[in-house]
C-alpha cells in the first residue's frame, strides 16, 4: 500500500512540474511604467511571518506590469497543495547507489521532453572542481601556492536528525609537474581527513554537500534573489525617470523581481517547503543561515576581476578556466556599459552633474549590504559607472546562471555531490531525491534570453538601441570563440543566458 500510494504521489507532483515547466512562458518586459505607485520596501516578516528572517527585504505590494494573475493562482495551488498531498513520504527506500540509475528512475520521459537530462561532468575531482565548476568563485589563496575553499562556518546551523552536520574546510596545493590543484586536507564534522585514509572519501563528499548546499541556498537565493536584486529594482524604479537612459539599460535585468520573488518564496522557504525538504538544514537552521549570510552579501564579490583579486587567485600559475569564461563576459558587458553612457553623457562632469543618477546611486549605496563605492569607487566617473553598470547586468545574467541552472550537471549525482549526508551511510530517500530533481527542472524553465530581439526595443532612443545590438553582436562574437574550443558544463555561454533572474 505504501508503495501504491508513493507512486500516485510522485506521478501527481511529477506531472504537475512538468506541466508548470510547459506553461512558463517568457515575460514581456514593458518599457512602460506601472500605475505609478512608488515601490517600498518592508521587512521580510511583515509579508513572510511564518518564515523568521530579520535583515531582509521586500517590496510592499507587486507592481501591476508585474502582475501575472495565471501564474499567481498556479503557485498558491501548488503551494498549498504541499500541506494537502505532500511531496514528501515518510519510510521510503533509498534511491540507488548507482548515481546513473538513480537520476534514470527520477528523470522521466515526460521530464526529458521537458529539459535534456543532465551530463556527469567529466573532471569531478575537488582540484578540478576548485578552478573549473560553479563552485569557482570559492578558492582563496591562503599563502604560496596554497589554497582553501572556507565552509566551515555552515557548522553553526541546525540540521535534521541523522544527517552529518553541515560545514568543510578544504585545503588545496598545487601539484609539483602538473600545475593542477589537489586537496590535501578536509576538515568536517566527521573530523580531518588526508588523502588515502579511511575516512577520505566521506569528507569529500560532505565538502561537496557542503559547497552545493551554499551555492544554492546563500549564493542563488539569499544574496541574489532577496538581498541583492529587489533593492536594485525598487531604487531603479523610484529614483530614475522611465526615459532615463541609465534606467533602460538596467531595465530588462531587474524587472519582474517583486513579482517573481513573490510566487516562489513561500514553495521554497517555508517549513516543508523545497529548501528544508531538500537539504540538510532544518527550517530553523535555513531562517538562522539566511539571517547570518544576507549582511555577508557585497557587490564587488559580484564582479569577477574584484572578486578573483580579493581572493587572491588571478595569475597562480594554475589554469582558472571559468574565472577566464567569466571575467571574458564582464569584460562584454564593461565595454557595453562604457559605450552606451559614452552615447548620453559628453563628459565626466555631465556625468556627475545627473541628479537622477546620483540619487540612484545614493540610495542603492545606503540599501546594499556594503553598499556600492567599492564597485563604483569615489565620486562618480565614467569608469565608476561603467563597473558598476556592467556589474549589475552580470549580476542578473551570468551570476544568476551559475549559481542557479548552473547546477544543473552537477547537483543531481548523488554519489559525488549530495545535498545530504547521512551519518549511517545510507543514501538519500527516493522522494527527497525526486524532490531535488523537480526543483533544478524548475530552474531551467523558459525565461527571456540575453539575446532576444526584443531587447533593443527597451532602448529610450534609436542611439540606444543600437548600443544593445552592439552588446548583442559581441556576445555573438564571444560564442563564435567559444564554439571553437571544446564544451564544458560549467561554462557560461551567451546562448544560454537569461536576461534576467525572474522574467
Amino acid at each position: 500500500m505504501s508503495r501504491l500510494l508513493w507512486l500516485v504521489r510522485r506521478g501527481f507532483w511529477n506531472g504537475l512540474f512538468v506541466l508548470k515547466f510547459h506553461g512558463q512562458k517568457p515575460a514581456v518586459i514593458p518599457p512602460g511604467d506601472d500605475d505609478g505607485r512608488p515601490a517600498r520596501l518592508v521587512p521580510f516578516r511583515t509579508k513572510y511571518p511564518d518564515i523568521p528572517i530579520e535583515g531582509v527585504v521586500v517590496a510592499d505590494h507587486i507592481p501591476t506590469d508585474e502582475v501575472e494573475k495565471p501564474k499567481q493562482v498556479f503557485t498558491r495551488i501548488q503551494h498549498a497543495l504541499v500541506r494537502w498531498f505532500s511531496p514528501m513520504q515518510e519510510g521510503l527506500p533509498p534511491i540507488s547507489s548507482d548515481a546513473a540509475a538513480a537520476l534514470d528512475a527520477a528523470y522521466t520521459p515526460a521530464h526529458r521532453r521537458c529539459f535534456p537530462i543532465p551530463q556527469r561532468p567529466q573532471e569531478n575531482g575537488l582540484g578540478a572542481l576548485a578552478v573549473a565548476s560553479p563552485y569557482a568563485s570559492y578558492l582563496e589563496a591562503t599563502g604560496a601556492g596554497t589554497f582553501r575553499w572556507d565552509l566551515g562556518s555552515l557548522a553553526a546551523f541546525e540540521c535534521h536528525p541523522g544527517l552529518v552536520e553541515l560545514g568543510a574546510v578544504v585545503d588545496f596545493t598545487v601539484e609539483g609537474g602538473t600545475g593542477d590543484l589537489a586537496p590535501v586536507r578536509i576538515e568536517t564534522a566527521l573530523g580531518v581527513a588526508q588523502p588515502g585514509t579511511s575516512g577520505w572519501d566521506d569528507a569529500v563528499r560532505m565538502a561537496m554537500c557542503s559547497i552545493t548546499s551554499h551555492a544554492s541556498m546563500v549564493r542563488h537565493f539569499n544574496w541574489l534573489h532577496l538581498t541583492a536584486v529587489p533593492p536594485l529594482e525598487t531604487v531603479t524604479r523610484n529614483r530614475l525617470p522611465l526615459a532615463h537612459p541609465v534606467r533602460r539599460l538596467l531595465w530588462a535585468h531587474v524587472f519582474g523581481t517583486h513579482g517573481g520573488n513573490d510566487l516562489v518564496t513561500e514553495i521554497i522557504m517555508s517549513k516543508g517547503g523545497e529548501f528544508d525538504a531538500i537539504f540538510s538544514l532544518t527550517h530553523r537552521g535555513i531562517c538562522q543561515l539566511f539571517e547570518a549570510t544576507t549582511g555577508e552579501f557585497d557587490l564587488a564579490a559580484i564582479n569577477p576581476l574584484l572578486d578573483a583579486s580579493r581572493r587572491g587567485v588571478t595569475e597562480i600559475g594554475v589554469a582558472t578556466p571559468a574565472y577566464d569564461n567569466w571575467s571574458g563576459l564582464y569584460q562584454v558587458f564593461l565595454g557595453h556599459a562604457r559605450r552606451y553612457l559614452e552615447l548620453y553623457y559628453a563628459s565626466e562632469d555631465d556625468l556627475a552633474n545627473d541628479q537622477a543618477l546620483g540619487a540612484w546611486i545614493e540610495d542603492l549605496d545606503q540599501r546594499l549590504p556594503h553598499g556600492v563605492r567599492s564597485v563604483l569607487g569615489e565620486g562618480v566617473t565614467m569608469a565608476g559607472a561603467a563597473s558598476l553598470l556592467a556589474t549589475i547586468v552580470y549580476l542578473a545574467t551570468v551570476e544568476h546562471e551559475i549559481t542557479g541552472s548552473g547546477l544543473w550537471d552537477y547537483q543531481l549525482w548523488n554519489d559525488t555531490s549530495p545535498v545530504r549526508l547521512y551519518q549511517d551511510g545510507r543514501d538519500l530517500p527516493v522522494d527527497v531525491y525526486q524532490r531535488l530533481v523537480n526543483a533544478n527542472l524548475n530552474l531551467n524553465v523558459h525565461r527571456t534570453m540575453l539575446l532576444d530581439d526584443a531587447l533593443p526595443g527597451l532602448a529610450v532612443d534609436q542611439a540606444g538601441a543600437w548600443a544593445f545590438r552592439e552588446l548583442q553582436q559581441d556576445l555573438l562574437g564571444f560564442q563564435a570563440r567559444l564554439d571553437r574550443t571544446s564544451p564544458a558544463p560549467w561554462r557560461m555561454e551567451p546562448r544560454r543566458l537569461k536576461a534576467n533572474i525572474n522574467a
